[in-house]
């Protein structure tokens, strides 16, 4: 199987992976190098506070949200001198973009999921977030970083009917500010991020690991 087909079932995997969107991790963005399309996964969680709960809206209707600890996906980045695009798949993203600016010590990135799984049809709400990372080059392939981020993250919930559950998902949100530290080297990443819900005690507590590789090599 080759690289292309093994990003694929990630992909796929990512999907089935769970209904809620945080942060992306700091690493991957770092590690595509100059005028390149890398690929890559990570995998990992949070432990601490969640938002999930029943919300009951009558006798015989509610709706359960979960906010999932397990956390899967997948990315694709274009890089030319300096300028990141990508795309990225998992948790409740059918389809991330990130963008952002990257050098050998520093980097801003911006996400914004475009295409998610809601059902309601007045929910122009969208997961989005802004992170500035500053990075340390200990050799030319260790690397440690730290970064700080705003993420307005979200998380799903279904409509339990009597007898019958409804498996259309519907959205809720909320902003999160945090920081994090990671160390990478030849695109292999080991990162950890601390969140703290914004209007709320909840607080998150990160811890991620990323596989980045060239898509163009051979």
């Amino acid at each position: 199987m080759n690289r292309l087909a093994y990003f694929v079932v990630l992909l796929v995997a990512a999907m089935l992976a769970g209904c809620s969107s945080h942060a992306p991790s700091a690493a991957r963005f770092m590690s595509a190098k100059p005028n390149s399309i890398y690929m890559g996964f990570g995998g990992g969680g949070f432990w601490g506070d969640d938002n999930s709960h029943r919300d009951e809206k009558g006798k015989d209707e509610a709706y359960r949200y979960k906010e999932p600890h397990f956390l899967l996906d997948g990315v694709l980045f274009f890089r030319n001198d300096h300028f990141l695009f990508g795309l990225s798949l998992g948790e409740h993203s059918l389809v991330r973009l990130n963008l952002g600016f990257v050098s050998d010590y520093f980097g801003v990135q911006g996400w914004g999921d475009i295409i998610v799984l809601d059902k309601s049809e007045t929910n122009w709400k969208r997961p989005f977030g802004i992170m500035t990372i500053e990075q340390y080059p200990i050799t030319s392939k260790l690397k440690v970083g730290v970064n700080q981020f705003f993420a307005y993250n979200s998380y799903s919930g279904v409509l339990d009917e009597c007898c019958s559950i409804n498996l259309d998902y519907y959205m809720k949100f909320y902003g999160e500010l945090g920081v994090g530290a990671y160390v990478s080297y030849d695109g292999y990443s080991l990162e950890f991020r601390y969140g703290n819900e914004l209007g709320s005690d909840n607080q998150r507590f990160y811890l991620d690991f990323s596989v980045m590789f060239d898509a163009q090599s051979h």
